[in-house]
């Protein structure tokens, strides 16, 4: 197939295109959501981190979230919940939370669908089967192929399916915390026919109070696929209880790094999510690819918090502790929201020549559904000796919310290579976004609102870029440096207010998260504008190398105003001006024999760049342009390696290290940072034959005490109950834990 766009170009109609990307040791990178097809690595003009799950395998981390953050440039996590299945990863400054009002600024695709919750662009985690996972790319900047929320990057998973990860395996391990994981796949083929399945069930007491919590995950793939047709279904199921015990006062932090501020929090998804997925080669130029999905996820949630004033949920009797002293008074808020999500993609590619000149073509439509309806009530109740509440009285409901969202996108890409060594890309998507909502609310008096609004938004969003090989260009390639690419693009994305923020954007009327809804005033979209350049290559055989500067500017960015006074979660949703974020890349890996290792730096600089009025717990704060914006430490270096000791055993390790960061609410930058920190973890794995393979691992090795997640708040049980004391609160990382456990497998 001499225009292929593809890596490895097989002869004329002996390869499916479609089934290139299945294949996890192939280097191409996914230009769209739909998992069909996409360029070889080297035309990519971007800096995109690919990974294959045997890497992931080999570190043995919890779930993804905590893989990226050990392993990709520009990835960090804030511990927010300090659940390890709830995580704020963030990626070049742009956020993917569980959290509703976050705002975030990734888009992530499980198998061409995607996954960010339609009523607050969330991510959960925790519904992401690790286990499932064959590769995936981290493409950054502003690519408009992967339509809304992508304004600093793209996260694209494929999953595993019978021919590509045939052969049964099962996995046991245990260790610290009361943590127990037991993980089962199995995959086969035959004929026409293929199919996977794996399970995982993890119980984990936490390491702090009052933190266990449970996973399950389903996957299940079935396949057909002859010499020009692949057809695939899968289901994702996952059914959870996940308890986030939040920052910690710096003071009972220094008294008990273990202890929790209030509890219970929990959150419990119910998960169920069908995809179709079909790809049909007409000719060795033409491929038709598309998917339909249905994606429900239903999420209750529980939290025991600070009531705002003890006159507000109770009695003044009520606000009394045992000595008869006063004390805050709380409230137990409970919410459900039933998402769900429906949708299909099509999209044909032509992989022949346009004018003798090597072409890569794809045109395609895209539809996406979703339907939430919310309900929150609330619950007078009282603080225990160690600060859990328990229920007084009845409870009552305060928010029944009901919102549809319609995105139809059309997009096009293309790339055409007048050399072997140049080769252009040029694309473009349109979206529109349609919102619509319905129910009511409640004021500060304790009034009804309505919560009905209509909201269209549309845009097209550009991209254009190059990528050049200049020792190709002049046959230079025979020395220590080789396969050498710059490269340089341009490209802009969309994202739309969610109905989250749609329903709270009134400063005269704030709300609380979960969310207490009041009809709302309009916000404006926000749009990126990224630039990127960068050049990568080897260094003999074993060693490659990378380097990229990238600056993204958002305009009309969205941030979750906090009231004064108020507490952590209290407050509303404003469009606050310009954000920017720029930095640079800087990645080396190479092997040599059996010693595997990698290096990576980076520098992010995420600031304001326009005066605003902000608040916080404490009071309002003014912004200027050049302030860092909180929750990003400007400098990240990951380092790790494995060497195999003896035969058939490795060990290895690996190193985070994050610079000081701004606590979330110090948007004026004048307070105290949270500190740097550096953490150590270690891991190993012997096979001890055949089929069986003895592995374990220890993290922060070295009982470190640091904090990754830092807010400004009031500590509201050192003070009076309608005031509190003002305090940092700090994210603790966990301490060293250690695990260990057998895996079986059979081919």
């Amino acid at each position: 197939m001499a225009s292929s766009a593809l890596a490895g170009e097989p002869e004329p109609g002996m390869e499916d295109p479609a089934k290139v990307l299945e294949l996890p040791d192939v280097e191409v990178v996914g230009i769209t959501p739909l998992p069909t097809l996409g360029l070889p690595a080297s035309e990519v003009p971007g800096n995109v981190q690919s990974v294959e799950d045997e890497q992931m395998d080999r570190q043995e981390s919890l779930n993804l979230p905590r893989f990226m953050n050990r392993n990709l440039n520009s990835v960090n996590i804030n511990d927010v919940q300090n659940n390890p299945y709830q995580p704020d990863v963030t990626y070049r400054g742009f956020s993917a939370s569980p959290l509703i009002g976050t705002p975030i600024g990734l888009a992530v695709y499980q198998d061409g669908v995607r996954v960010n919750e339609p009523f607050g662009d969330t991510v959960n985690w925790d519904l992401i089967p690790q286990a499932a996972i064959a590769n995936l790319d981290l493409i950054p900047g502003s690519n408009p192929l992967f339509g809304l929320n992508a304004l600093g990057g793209s996260l694209s998973i494929r999953t595993k399916s019978g021919r590509t990860h045939a052969g049964t395996q099962a996995e046991f391990n245990g260790g610290s915390f009361g943590r127990k994981t037991f993980e089962f796949e199995h995959g086969g083929s035959k004929d026409e026919f293929d199919w996977f399945i794996t399970s995982n069930i993890s119980e984990n007491d936490g390491w702090r109070d009052h933190s266990h919590s449970n996973v399950h995950q389903l996957f299940v793939k079935l396949g057909w696929e002859n010499e020009t047709t692949d057809v695939d279904l899968s289901y994702t199921f996952a059914n959870n209880k996940l308890t986030g015990n939040g920052p910690l006062p710096y003071s009972l932090l220094q008294a008990n790094r273990n202890s929790v501020y209030t509890y219970p929090d929990t959150t419990k998804p119910d998960l169920s999510f069908l995809n179709l997925k079909a790809s049909h080669e007409f000719s060795k130029d033409w491929l038709l690819a598309g998917n339909a999905y249905y994606r429900s996820n239903i999420i209750d949630t529980f939290n025991g918090d600070v009531a705002e004033d003890c006159e507000q949920f109770a009695t003044y009797a009520e606000c009394l502790n045992e000595d008869g002293e006063l004390s805050p008074s709380a409230v137990n808020r409970r919410s459900r929201s039933n998402e769900d999500g429906t949708g299909a993609q099509m999209q044909l590619s032509y992989l022949g020549d346009v004018f003798a000149l090597k072409n890569n073509f794809t045109f395609g439509t895209s539809y996406d559904y979703g339907h939430t309806d919310f309900t929150q009530s609330e619950q007078a109740a009282a603080f225990t000796s160690s600060r859990g509440t328990v229920g007084l009285g009845t409870a009552e409901q305060t928010t029944h919310a009901k919102a549809t969202n319609q995105y139809v996108g059309v997009f096009a890409t293309d790339t055409l290579s007048p050399t072997p060594w140049l080769h252009f890309n040029a694309a473009g998507r349109w979206n529109q976004a349609e919102i619509e909502l319905s129910g009511y609310g409640t004021d500060e008096e304790g009034g009804r609102t309505s919560l009905a609004g209509h909201h269209t938004f549309n845009r097209l969003n550009p991209s254009a870029g190059f990528t050049l090989q200049p020792l190709d260009a002049f046959a230079a390639d025979g020395g220590p440096v080789k396969e050498m690419t710059f490269y340089g693009n341009y490209n802009e994305g969309f994202r739309v207010p969610t109905p989250v923020e749609l329903t709270c954007a009134d400063p005269e009327a704030p709300c609380s998260l979960p969310n207490s809804f009041i009809a709302d005033p309009p916000l404006k979209p926000v749009v990126s504008n990224t630039f990127e350049v960068g050049l990568r290559g080897k260094l003999g055989d074993d060693i490659r190398w990378t380097t990229a500067l990238y600056r993204t500017e958002l305009s009309n960015d969205i941030l979750f105003i906090n009231v004064g006074g108020s507490g952590l979660t209290r407050g509303y949703f404003q469009n606050v001006g310009n954000t920017l974020r720029q930095g640079a890349e800087v990645g080396l890996q190479g092997s040599h024999g059996s010693f595997n290792w990698y290096i990576n730096y980076s520098f992010i600089d995420a600031t304001y760049q326009t005066h605003a009025t902000l608040q916080n717990a404490l009071g309002p704060e003014t912004v200027s342009p050049g302030d860092r914006i909180p929750g990003i430490p400007q400098q990240l270096v990951k380092l790790g390696a494995e060497y195999e000791i003896l035969t058939g055993w490795f060990f290895g390790g690996d190193l985070q290290y994050a610079s000081s960061q701004y606590m979330r609410g110090d948007d004026a930058n004048q307070l105290a940072q949270v500190p740097e920190y550096a953490v150590v973890n270690l891991h190993t794995r012997y096979k001890v034959e055949e089929h069986v393979e003895l592995f374990a691992m220890a993290n922060n090795v070295f009982n470190t005490d640091y904090s990754n997640f830092g807010v400004v708040n009031r500590n509201f049980f050192t003070g009076a109950p309608d005031g509190g004391t003002p305090e940092r609160f700090l994210g603790p990382g966990a301490p060293i834990g250690a695990w260990a456990g057998v895996r079986v497998h059979f081919d």
